[in-house]
């Protein structure tokens, strides 16, 4: 309490939030994105769960405990200032606007799954609003740290730039936890876009030279914490992300002042010098071959380009209409998202959705090096109606079909697939007129690998809609995300002070530009 009596003490400048406040959103910040990844290896292992997991409770728990700080935060520069200070306080307006963003998407997401079948992919608009709410609310902590002069604020800024890398980075978890729903030539270029979108929003915020460095390292600390728990717990565990040669990029395109154009191209050039190598000899994960990274490489330069110069564009505050060469630049970039949201349409790389309960059956699913086979056993109850259409394999937007035989009660096939990582291998069927699916996640390494559960359920996959409602949703949705996205970064970035009197004597003001 001794924190609250002396902020409300300080007339003089915003209302600064109080340490136990502050905790309590950056505690319930990360335990969403902690909880964030566990739910991506749930579904990776599981499935589509019922809603009260383990998994959901970190997520919702995290957001409503940060929210409600936040509202404590705001209830109290009320009472000294009136409503007019939550608004002008930049981090407590951003991050009041975020918390809500991302409170909204949950119920958001359950509709458009209610309304319009399977949609899992991590891209999809609702999750998207999702990830742009975290990014904000990272950065609105993020931007008020950053304008404290307290000993324990500048430790804690690492910290939040952090919570804003991997806010930033869940982008392309699928990716990075060897779940891919898109072809892996869209890896980097996205990875591009968002985590050069959160290394910036780092460099805006803090003063230190090498902020976004030490952001990135202590980013990777944070995953390979999340990855050991998810160990521990037997779930597969995230790839350690690789950002901090790209960081020091953006710490050097700011103390040298490069064009946005230099730095994009030099920031690509090190996300691909630190991630191409990596992920193709270390692991057997995502495998980037020498087409995904030349059609990735001029996406990622030109994701990275556009992302620079809307940082300069924010930090310099130019209201003028775009150049030729940005014009060009962002036609590209959107060129790449609508033909991305076109994909999604069809992207059933995997698809953790149950749909309508078909019972249980035996399920074991083995690799040999390239080749897949899949041995089901039917109960008795339901053995004579099941017919078997065919054996499944999903990865990347790929599809590999093999023959589904039935002998008795058990159903067996097998196929190749033409590239190492985890496969999802479904047993599709008809029963009663009507189709039916179970699957298994296996891992096709150079070894031998198997994966078997007694009672995997089955179920009847809800059809996908295409439906002109479902395009205008979401085209809203992502709109939204866009504006969020834009909002953080011009109130993080912008120079100048918020209305007189604001801020106290010899404080730079959150998210002023050293």
């Amino acid at each position: 309490m001794c924190y609250i009596c002396v902020a409300m003490m300080n007339s003089t400048g915003p209302y600064r939030a109080p340490l136990p406040l502050l905790a309590l959103a950056f505690a319930g910040a990360m335990s969403a994105l902690a909880g964030g990844y566990w739910d991506d290896a749930w579904h990776t292992e599981r499935g589509r769960d019922e809603f009260f997991i383990a998994p959901h409770i970190a997520i919702y728990a995290g957001i409503a405990v940060a929210g409600a700080a936040l509202s404590g935060w705001a209830l109290l520069a009320m009472r000294r200032d009136g409503a007019r200070a939550v608004w002008q306080h930049r981090p407590l307006a951003l991050a009041l606007v975020s918390v809500t963003a991302t409170l909204l998407s949950g119920p958001i997401d359950n509709a458009w799954h209610e309304a319009f079948g399977r949609d899992a992919v991590i891209w999809s608009p609702p999750h998207m609003l999702g990830i742009a709410g975290t990014l904000g609310l990272g950065a609105a902590i993020l931007t008020e740290l950053a304008g404290r002069r307290e000993p324990w604020a500048r430790p804690l800024t690492v910290v939040a730039g952090a919570l804003v890398l991997a806010s930033a980075g869940f982008a392309t978890v699928e990716y990075d936890t060897d779940v891919p729903q898109f072809d892996e030539a869209f890896y980097l270029p996205v990875l591009g876009l968002s985590g050069g979108l959160g290394l910036l929003l780092v460099r805006a915020a803090a003063d230190a030279r090498w902020a976004a460095t030490a952001a990135a390292v202590v980013h990777m600390a944070f995953i390979g914490l999340v990855a050991a728990f998810l160990s521990l717990v037997d779930f597969p565990p995230p790839a350690l992300p690789l950002l901090v040669p790209a960081a020091a990029v953006v710490d050097l395109a700011r103390a040298r002042g490069w064009s946005p154009a230099v730095a994009g191209t030099l920031f690509a050039a090190a996300l691909h010098a630190a991630y191409v190598p990596v992920r193709n000899w270390v692991g057997e994960g995502v495998f980037l071959d020498a087409a995904d990274v030349a059609v990735g490489g001029a996406l990622t330069v030109v994701a990275a380009t556009l992302v620079f110069w809307l940082a300069a564009v924010a930090r310099d505050g130019r209201r003028a209409l775009l150049p030729g060469p940005a014009a060009g630049v962002v036609a590209a970039v959107l060129s790449v998202a609508i033909a991305t949201g076109a994909a999604a349409e069809t992207a059933r790389a995997h698809d953790p959705g149950q749909g309508e309960e078909a019972g249980t059956l035996a399920l074991r699913v083995s690799a040999d090096g390239s080749r897949v086979a899949l041995d089901a056993r039917l109960p008795s109850s339901v053995c004579g109606p099941t017919i078997p259409v065919a054996v499944l394999a999903r990865r990347a937007g790929r599809t590999v079909r093999g023959t589904l035989a039935k002998s008795g009660c058990r159903l067996d096939g097998a196929l190749a697939v033409p590239d190492r990582g985890r496969w999802f291998v479904y047993a599709e069927m008809r029963r009663d007129g009507r189709r039916l699916e179970s699957w298994l996640p296996i891992s096709v390494t150079d070894g031998r690998t198997a994966h078997f559960e007694a009672a995997r359920y089955a179920y009847r996959p809800a059809e996908r809609s295409s439906s002109l409602v479902k395009v205008l949703g979401g085209i809203l949705l992502y709109a939204a995300m866009a504006a969020l996205v834009v909002t953080t970064f011009v109130l993080v970035s912008a120079p100048g002070e918020s209305p007189p009197g604001r801020f106290s004597q010899g404080k730079r003001p959150p998210g002023r530009l050293p």
